[in-house]
């Protein structure tokens, strides 16, 4: 383990809501844009650490010392306080916020989500909840507790996004089982698109799925003909740094 993450694993020992509060933590904004014209429909709000740690290994830490939830609900909060209180694009845009599924079947989530349906009652259909298909937690997505959980959040108003689709397991499944509002078709079907007919077919495959009850997002588009292809082949939402490459809110 490299010296930053060890710094990582260390203060992740103290309260995740002061590291927040210190800017231990903090959050990026990558725009999603509304294919061809590139216009901006929201935002991705990406976890960042000030001692440069992979969002991925954090995430690992603070499931290994039991603070997955504490740091998955935080991070959420104080993404919907800097968004919507802070930000003159609240009106607007849409805001995509990751969160696990073990999250969600907590204990503790009914409460917490009660709390912020609450506080951010005039937003919640502005605020797109992200699933990643994550291997990590895949035992979760057959409790049936969790169901129920993502119904509920659809009932408050809550947005459903499926992240990363592609690349776990049983992707069709977890459609079928969540039914989002939007799927996110992972990055590896962006690079080189235009020059990959299996990816291509791929895409059409989901763009064709979508057209009646989700909509669909094509990660990590970075080159402009990937970007082109994508348009032609029906994709009309992308993201990646074509876009724009995650930052602060006043870089935009």
């Amino acid at each position: 383990m490299s010296l930053i993450a060890r710094k990582g694993k260390g203060k992740l020992m103290e309260s995740i809501a002061e590291l927040f509060e210190k800017r231990e933590y903090y959050h990026a904004f990558q725009p999603i844009c509304h294919l061809p014209e590139r216009k901006r429909i929201g935002y991705e709000v990406l976890l960042r650490s000030k001692a440069g740690v992979n969002p991925e290994i954090l995430f690992q830490l603070a499931k290994e010392r039991k603070k997955l939830r504490e740091l998955d609900t935080q991070s959420l909060h104080y993404a919907l306080s800097t968004f919507f209180h802070q930000s003159t694009k609240k009106d607007r845009d849409l805001l995509f916020v990751n969160i696990f599924p073990s999250t969600i079947t907590d204990l503790s989530f009914p409460l917490f989500i009660e709390e912020v349906s609450r506080e951010y009652s005039p937003y919640l259909e502005q605020i797109v909840l992200e699933i990643n298909e994550s291997i990590m937690e895949g035992e979760v997505w057959h409790d049936p507790i969790f169901k129920e959980r993502i119904a509920d959040l659809k009932e408050r108003g809550f947005l459903i996004a499926l992240d990363d689709v592609g690349e776990g397991m049983n992707t069709f499944r977890k459609i079928v089982d969540i039914s989002p509002d939007y799927i996110k078709i992972d990055r590896f079907f962006s690079h080189e698109l235009s020059t990959s007919t299996d990816k291509q077919e791929t895409v059409k495959l989901f763009v064709e799925f979508c057209q009646n009850d989700s909509q669909l997002i094509l990660e990590g588009v970075e080159e402009e003909e990937d970007f082109v292809c994508a348009s032609l082949l029906g994709v009309v939402i992308g993201q990646g740094y074509l876009f724009g490459k995650p930052g602060s809110l006043l870089d935009d």
